[in-house]
C-alpha cells in the first residue's frame, strides 16, 4: 500500500500583485510584535478551472513558546489563560478550526515548520492530532503559532457574491464551484473529496450534503475554482498575514505511476524552482507539474512538467537546460508526483531572491545594461564581446554565496565577487552565440534563509529587437540609428560595443541574419 496522507487525517477528524503594510499584531506571552500583511489578486476565468493556493495565513490567535511536549500534548510558556477548548470548532458558536505551526528554537528543531491540527486545549496546553506525525524532538523554547484554517466563507464571504464569485441560482447547474482534491486517494489524477457551491446565502457542500461555510482548507494545498454555467471572470483578492516562518508538508509516494501531492506555497510572490526547497525532496523519477491559470479550460493538463537531477530540468527540453529560475506563480496550485521511495517532508522557507539582474557592457566608457528577468522569458544579450559577459545580480539585503557557475549552456565563470554585499558580479567567459546560458549562485544566504538563485540569459549577436531571431527587422533598426550617439534607448544597436553606431554594426547584424535562439 502506498503511503498517503488523507485530507481527513491532515485535518484530524474535521468535516470533509503584493501589497505590504506592517499592521497585523501577534501576541507573544505579554509582548506584542508586528508581522507584515498584504494582498494578492488572482483572476478566476469564466468557463475555466483555476488552481488556487492561498499565499497568506489568517491572523494568528496566539504566538508564544513551548515549555514541553509529551505524546500529543504541548504546554506553552506564560499564562495565556485560554478558555477550555476555545480552539475547537463548535458549529454556531466557534466557527474556526485551528492548527499549531512549530517555529524555530535556540537549538536545532527537527519539527520546525510542521503543522498539527488542534483537537483540544486547556488554559495553557494544546492537544494536537499526531496521526501522521509526532511531536518528538521539539525542544523547549521552540516557537509556536496558533492559526485558524482558511474556510470557504473566509476566502469567499457572502458579501463578495458577484464580486469574487458567482452564486448558484439553479442547482445542480453550479455557477462558481470550489473543488478540494481528495488527499486520501491513492495514485495520480486525484478525484475531489469535497465540492462547494454558494446558494441561499451560504456555501453548500455537495456530498455529504450540508452547509460547508466553516470547512477547513489546507494552508499548503490548493483548491480549484470552476466557473461554469454563466459564472463570470472575477478577481479573487486574498488578504492575510505574510508567513515569514518555515512551513513543512509530508509528501506521499507510491509505486509507478506514482502518488500526486496537491500543493501550494504560502508566500505572496512568484517563487523560482531553486528557491522552493523542493530539490531535496525529489527522487530520480519524481515530477513537478505546473498548470497555466491564464489558459481557459476545464480539467487542465500540465503546462509544464519538471524533474530534478543535479538541477531542475523541463521535460521535453532536449538541451537539458537548467530551469531553476522558472517560476511557480504566486497563488497558483501545483502537483508533486512522487514515484517510489519513501515519504519525505518538504520544508519551504521564505526564499532568498534577487531584485534584479542585468548583463552589463561598457560602450566607450559608459556602462549600459540589458535587463535579465528573473523568471519567464529570458533577456537576450545582442552585443558582441568575444564570449565575455558580466552578469550582475542585486539583492535587497547583503548576501553570501558558496559558488557561482554556469549550469547550462556553453560558457564558464572566469571570476565572481560580491559575497557579503547586496551586489554579486559574475564574469562569464567562453560563451558561444545562439544559445541560452544559466548562471546559478549556490547557497545564497541572507542571514536567515539559504537557497540557490539562478538567472537565464539568451545570447544572440545582432538581435537588436530582442525577439529571438536576427532578420531584416534588426538590420533596419540598426540602420535607423546609424550616426546617432549611443544612449540608453539605442545602445543595443551598438552591437560592436565601441561607443558608436555605424557601418560596422550594420555589417555585423547582416552577417548574423538568419540565426536564432533554440
Amino acid at each position: 500500500m502506498p503511503f498517503c496522507t488523507s485530507f481527513s487525517q491532515r485535518i484530524a477528524a474535521l468535516p470533509a500583485s503584493l501589497g505590504l503594510a506592517l499592521v497585523a499584531s501577534l501576541s507573544v506571552a505579554q509582548t506584542v510584535v508586528t508581522d507584515p500583511v498584504g494582498f494578492t489578486t488572482t483572476s478566476c476565468l469564466s468557463n475555466s478551472d483555476t488552481l488556487v493556493s492561498l499565499p497568506f495565513t489568517r491572523p494568528p490567535a496566539f504566538n508564544g513558546t513551548i515549555v514541553s511536549v509529551a505524546g500529543g500534548t504541548v504546554t506553552v510558556s506564560g499564562s495565556p489563560s485560554w478558555t477550555t477548548n476555545q480552539f475547537v470548532y463548535a458549529q454556531g458558536s466557534q466557527p474556526n478550526h485551528y492548527y499549531a505551526l512549530i517555529g524555530p528554537a535556540s537549538v536545532a528543531n527537527p519539527k520546525e515548520g510542521h503543522t498539527f491540527t488542534i483537537t483540544a486545549n486547556t488554559s495553557s496546553t494544546l492537544t494536537v492530532d499526531t496521526t501522521n506525525d509526532t511531536l518528538t524532538g521539539i525542544p523547549a523554547n521552540a516557537q509556536i503559532v496558533i492559526i485558524p484554517y482558511w474556510t470557504p466563507a473566509a476566502v469567499f464571504p457572502a458579501s463578495n457574491a458577484g464580486i469574487s464569485f458567482t452564486p448558484t441560482t439553479s442547482p445542480p447547474a453550479y455557477a462558481t464551484l470550489l473543488r478540494v482534491p481528495n488527499y486520501s486517494a491513492t495514485g495520480i489524477n486525484l478525484p475531489y473529496s469535497s465540492e462547494y457551491y454558494f446558494y441561499g446565502g451560504s456555501w453548500q457542500r455537495i456530498s455529504p450534503a450540508g452547509v460547508g461555510d466553516d470547512d477547513p482548507l489546507l494552508p499548503d494545498g490548493y483548491f480549484v475554482v470552476r466557473n461554469a454555467n454563466g459564472a463570470l471572470t472575477l478577481p479573487l483578492t486574498n488578504l492575510g498575514g505574510v508567513l515569514l516562518k518555515k512551513i513543512s508538508v509530508q509528501l506521499a509516494t507510491a509505486a509507478s505511476p506514482g502518488q500526486d501531492n496537491p500543493l501550494g506555497i504560502v508566500r505572496p510572490l512568484n517563487v523560482a524552482l531553486n528557491a522552493t526547497g523542493l530539490s531535496s525532496a525529489m527522487g530520480a523519477d519524481d515530477q513537478l507539474l505546473l498548470y497555466d491559470n491564464t489558459q481557459t479550460a476545464f480539467d487542465k493538463t500540465p503546462s509544464a512538467t519538471y524533474f530534478y537531477d543535479t538541477h531542475w530540468r523541463l521535460t521535453g527540453d532536449a538541451t537539458l537546460a537548467d530551469r531553476g529560475s522558472d517560476l511557480i506563480p504566486q497563488g497558483a496550485g501545483f502537483i508533486v508526483r512522487k514515484i517510489g521511495g519513501t515519504p519525505v517532508f518538504w520544508t519551504n522557507a521564505f526564499p532568498v531572491t534577487a531584485t534584479s539582474a542585468v548583463s552589463r557592457m561598457v560602450h566607450n566608457g559608459t556602462p549600459y545594461d540589458v535587463n535579465l528577468p528573473l523568471g519567464g522569458a529570458p533577456g537576450i544579450e545582442c552585443r558582441s564581446s568575444g564570449g565575455a559577459y558580466q552578469i550582475i545580480l542585486t539583492f535587497p539585503t547583503a548576501v553570501t554565496y558558496t559558488s557561482a557557475s554556469v549550469t547550462s549552456g556553453a560558457a564558464a565563470i572566469g571570476s565572481a565577487g560580491g559575497s557579503g554585499t547586496t551586489t554579486v558580479t559574475a564574469n562569464v567567459t567562453g560563451a558561444t552565440n545562439a544559445q541560452y546560458i544559466t548562471l546559478t549562485l549556490a547557497g545564497v544566504n541572507d542571514g536567515t534563509n539559504t537557497n540557490d538563485v539562478a538567472v537565464r540569459m539568451g545570447i544572440l549577436i545582432g538581435d537588436t529587437t530582442g525577439d529571438g531571431t536576427v532578420n531584416a527587422g534588426d538590420i533596419g533598426q540598426t540602420k535607423s540609428q546609424s550616426g546617432q550617439p549611443v544612449t540608453a534607448s539605442n545602445f543595443r544597436e551598438d552591437v560592436t560595443v565601441d561607443g558608436s553606431i555605424n557601418a560596422g554594426d550594420i555589417g555585423l547584424v547582416k552577417s548574423k541574419s538568419g540565426t536564432g535562439l533554440p
